[in-house]
């Protein structure tokens, strides 16, 4: 891909991702009055950060696979390399410890059934899919671990620092936080489509999946401190259809 077509990809996909958040988070600063902007700043240069490296072209090793392991590879790396170069962000602030609240495993069962509960309803409404080894390797390891670590694990926490958690629910403290970093999640799996001809499109029926998924991941994130939780539902709610279309 050349330079030209590969920056002005990320530039749609990282701007369309954005503006779709843009009213929520608008909503979120004139509510809780926050004025901390460069924090703000900080969760969208991520966010562009992490739509450049998926964009990246695959190199040799990559490019004969089928499923997106670099891409995977390198969302699920860059939380690592923010945790080595910025004070303030630990491994325990990224949700990565085995330390869990207590009283996490029933609430953790329940958000777990609610996130199989949508797959299943699509299957039930006809969707359909058949995955051959390395799919079924690269659906129960890469997914969850790559995007709950950088939307999980960075995105949630930042925008509670910017608008904290003035909410509650089921022993969960949340706040726009949540709400926002499900956009995001949406618009990253669906909400904003970017062809190869770069022609960009909003596909609203997309993101409802990635959305209702994202709110019961962003929940069970804060109900658990821990974001391993969230990992094991995302990629087991991601082999709902391929299981049941086995047998189809």
């Amino acid at each position: 891909m050349p330079l030209r077509d590969y920056l002005c990809r990320v530039a749609l996909q990282a701007a369309l991702t954005l503006a779709c958040a843009l009213p929520f988070v608008l909503i979120a600063v004139w509510l809780s009055r926050t004025r901390r902007w460069s924090l703000l700043l900080s969760v969208a240069s991520l966010v562009v950060l992490d739509v450049a490296l998926v964009e990246i072209p695959r190199v040799d090793g990559f490019q004969h696979l089928h499923w997106s392991w670099q891409e995977c590879l390198l969302s699920a790396a860059w939380p690592f390399l923010l945790i080595a170069l910025v004070p303030g962000i630990s491994l325990v602030s990224v949700g990565v410890t085995s330390r869990f609240r207590p009283g996490w495993l029933k609430p953790s069962v329940v958000a777990l059934l609610l996130a199989l509960a949508v797959p299943a309803v699509f299957f039930i409404l006809g969707a359909r899919k058949k995955l051959d080894a390395e799919g079924w390797a690269f659906l129960l390891i890469m997914p969850g671990l790559a995007e709950e670590l950088v939307f999980r694990g960075v995105y949630q926490p930042l925008l509670n620092r910017v608008f904290g958690k003035p909410w509650r629910l089921a022993g969960a403290e949340f706040g726009w936080g949540l709400i926002i970093t499900a956009i995001l999640f949406a618009g990253s799996n669906g909400l904003v489509a970017v062809d190869p001809q770069l022609h960009a499109r909003i596909v609203l029926h997309a993101a409802i999946a990635p959305f209702l998924m994202s709110l019961v991941s962003g929940w069970v994130r804060e109900r658990t401190d821990s974001v391993w939780p969230s990992v094991f539902g995302h990629n087991l709610s991601n082999i709902v259809i391929p299981f049941a279309s086995l047998f189809t």
